[in-house]
């Protein structure tokens, strides 16, 4: 029973991983000139708006079921560290965990 329980655990893991794709540059700047999606510099400002004084790192956006989404990981003015989500298509903050 533990076994099955721990391999339904994984398989549920892995579907949700795969369900997100990088973006490529070449592909990314294709959408911010069409509009689709905010540039890194926006949606960068749009998480130093929450965090000021933060630092960010390893920001990427890429393409979830939900649409496309930028992630980032911030440490703030206080030094904690965050794993932060935006919505690409218009800066909004939609998820936020403390690391």
């Amino acid at each position: 029973m533990k076994k099955t329980m721990i391999a339904v655990a994984l398989a549920f893991a892995c579907i949700g991983t795969a369900s997100a794709k990088d973006i490529p540059k070449a592909e990314l700047d294709a959408l911010v000139k069409a509009g689709t999606v905010w540039s890194v510099d926006k949606l960068e400002a749009a998480v130093l708006a929450k965090y000021p004084g933060g630092r960010l790192e390893d920001g990427e956006v890429e393409k979830h079921r939900r649409g496309y989404v930028y992630e980032v990981e911030v440490t703030d003015a206080n030094g904690d560290e965050w794993d932060i989500e935006v919505d690409a298509t218009n800066g909004k903050i939609i998820k936020t965990e403390m690391d």
